[in-house]
């Protein structure tokens, strides 16, 4: 009788891990197709158009808040999808870099607040917070460092004219970025309290 019921929790526990392996790949799954989705609804940022807005990072943030782990193994997945939508490899490479340094300071945060001792204010102000320093900071020094080289191949310019130029762009640069890190962390962790509320946890 004991040994029957062993072996009984032992094939709950592991349909329990089938189950919630399967509940993850899902969600995974379906929060990278929205983000594909997303990506391919752009809207400029007026000072400089060439900067294009998308609600791309909002479900990988969303799977980040669920499982860091996860939403960074789906990385290279993205990557291809954003080829296949038209992306070049510095541009994928770049729209990769500012959406991880986004969720990733976002999600960071989030589970270091998540505690009752934070006050709600607190702990919904400053993952949003970190995602915006995160993004701005990373994304302004990678543009000083690949973006004159770019140009320089893409257009032909020459290197201190794709420098001057790309000086003078780095404002707009963290501004963009600062109003896109803003959006997707103030949203994504409104849609991860009510996903998490319908689903439940990853583990």
């Amino acid at each position: 009788m004991v040994a029957e019921r062993y072996q009984r929790a032992g094939a709950l526990e592991g349909l329990a891990r089938v189950s919630l392996g399967l509940l993850r790949i899902t969600v995974a799954a379906s929060l990278v197709a929205l983000s594909l989705v997303l990506f391919m609804f752009k809207f400029p940022y007026p000072p400089a158009p060439f900067l294009k807005f998308d609600g791309m990072g909002i479900p990988l943030a969303v799977l980040a808040l669920y499982s860091t782990r996860l939403s960074v193994y789906v990385l290279p997945i993205v990557f291809v999808g954003l080829h296949l939508l038209g992306a070049d490899f510095v541009g994928a490479s770049m729209k990769l870099a500012a959406e991880a340094s986004t969720f990733l300071a976002v999600a960071l945060v989030y589970r270091r607040c998540a505690t009752p001792r934070v006050a709600p204010a607190i702990r919904d102000t400053l993952p949003v917070v970190a995602g915006v320093v995160s993004r701005v900071v990373v994304m302004t020094l990678l543009n000083y460092v690949v973006t004159p080289h770019w140009m320089v191949l893409a257009y032909g310019m020459s290197f201190e004219r794709a420098y001057t130029l790309t000086v003078s762009l780095l404002p707009h640069v963290a501004a963009f970025n600062a109003i896109a890190a803003s959006y997707v962390g103030v949203l994504s962790v409104a849609a991860f309290r009510v996903v998490s509320k319908a689903i439940g946890p990853l583990g």
